[in-house]
């Protein structure tokens, strides 16, 4: 039996999985209602769904009258931490199967859900083999009808197939427009063709483990068309099976967020240098540093500063210092290239860099590089005391696993590296020393 359970407790989710794992019955974990609805529009082979309905916000009767309209014969089970039995009669008249009220026993869970496969296999007992055979003449009209519906529908949706290689097998014609090949080019290739250079390696490992394991994944994917240029797509990939269930190859629908995505990045960057900004600093700082507890990773925080930078400008023009500034924010970006690398500039000649999971014998490298990086682009700069280029102090400070040190102390130290680095006579790094906290 396939069950779409749609649930947004990490716990709870851990729990069915475990519970699940080894067990004929089929589960498609979703943690909320869009998604859901989404995924029903998009399959047919769904049994059973079990639905939490205390998310924010959730008019509950009109989500449920709408699976409904999708399903008209599922089976719907409904759980929530509220004493909904009062909204008993509306449930009735949508043939909601069971109510289960959180925190509930997993075996009441696995009754419920033997009862339902039950009913099932009893209402598939009562089709006799000469009705399914009638049904198969049928089915092969049908099949002629949908394969003429078919072509537009994917080509509306931007589709590819691929084999169990992930050779691309089929790709229309309006995804390869989009993306400025032709099928030639593409057919026999693997999606890695278009795919994003810095896009986080764990959601393709995500990915692949889901439709390997013959589950749906839905999630957003940045990819690079033929010229480099930058496309979104919201996709929902899934296992393609054979009669008798055998995954045979995957199939891609994608939805083009392109306007969106970009909408977004340009709220968080700076709109000289194409870093991020100050205000985006504030947040990924927060949530980089909680991951990296998470992850029991170091986090790294690096203050940039271009020497001398009001001089330069008073002797160079505002132009050209804009100049400079785009030039010292190139050598950041190659050196912030991995997926939980971040470059900001604060503002003015002042930058920054958070990074993690660098060990402490490489910091020193690292930064020195990018030091090293800024004197080599040559950009003069006479009155920078006796280097004659453009340079930059940089100050850093090393967040280690044992550490509990808040944002504001960490940028603090940093800072405080930075301002005894520029003491030093500029153009240098300087690590806080932590026994100094």
């Amino acid at each position: 039996m396939n069950i779409l359970y749609i649930e947004s407790n990490n716990k709870l989710v851990d729990l069915i999985n475990k519970n699940y794992s080894n067990i004929s019955h089929e589960i498609i974990l979703v943690n909320n209602p869009t998604d859901a609805l989404l995924l029903l529009e998009q399959t047919k082979k769904i049994d059973l769904i079990i639905t939490e309905i205390d998310f924010p916000e959730l008019n509950i009767i009109a989500y449920l009258r709408k699976i409904r309209e999708l399903k008209k014969d599922i089976f719907i089970v409904v759980t929530s931490k509220l004493d909904i039995y009062s909204s008993f009669q509306d449930f009735q008249d949508l043939k909601i199967s069971a109510i289960l009220k959180k925190p509930f026993p997993i075996n009441k869970l696995k009754n419920i859900i033997n009862q339902i496969d039950e009913k099932i296999n009893i209402i598939l007992n009562k089709y006799e083999i000469e009705k399914l055979k009638e049904n198969c003449l049928n089915l092969q009209i049908l099949n002629q009808e949908l394969n003429s519906f078919i072509k537009p529908f994917k080509e509306f949706l931007f589709y590819s197939e691929t084999d169990l290689e992930g050779n691309i097998v089929e790709i229309s014609d309006s995804f390869c427009e989009l993306l400025g090949f032709k099928k030639e080019e593409v057919l026999g290739k693997k999606h890695s063709i278009i795919k994003y250079p810095l896009e986080n390696p764990l959601k393709y490992i995500d990915l692949w483990q889901t439709v390997s394991k013959g589950k749906i994944w839905i999630g957003e994917l940045q990819c690079k068309n033929k010229f480099g240029h930058d496309i979104w797509f919201k996709s929902i990939i899934f296992p393609k099976k054979d009669i008798n269930g055998n995954i045979i190859g995957y199939g891609a629908k994608r939805q083009n967020i392109t306007d969106r995505k970009i909408a977004e990045l340009q709220s968080i960057t700076d709109d000289l240098t194409g870093l991020y900004n100050k205000r985006f600093f504030k947040q990924i700082f927060l949530s980089e540093r909680n991951r990296a507890k998470r992850n029991k990773k170091n986090l790294l925080l690096l203050m940039l500063d271009i020497d001398n930078f009001k001089k330069y400008n008073d002797m160079y023009g505002h132009f050209e210092g804009d100049k400079a500034l785009k030039k010292v924010a190139s050598v950041l970006k190659r050196n912030s290239k991995r997926a939980n690398d971040f470059a900001f500039r604060l503002g003015g000649e002042e930058f920054a860099i958070v990074t993690s999971n660098i060990s402490y014998e490489k910091i020193v490298t690292y930064c020195e590089r990018i030091r090293e990086s800024i004197l080599n682009l040559k950009i003069l700069h006479k009155d920078n005391t006796d280097i004659g280029f453009i340079s930059v102090s940089i100050g850093v400070f090393n967040l280690e696993i044992e550490d509990s040190y808040n944002c504001d102390e960490i940028y603090k130290f940093a800072d405080i590296a930075l301002y005894e680095a520029k003491n030093l006579g500029r153009n240098k790094v300087l690590i806080y020393k932590k026994q100094n906290v």
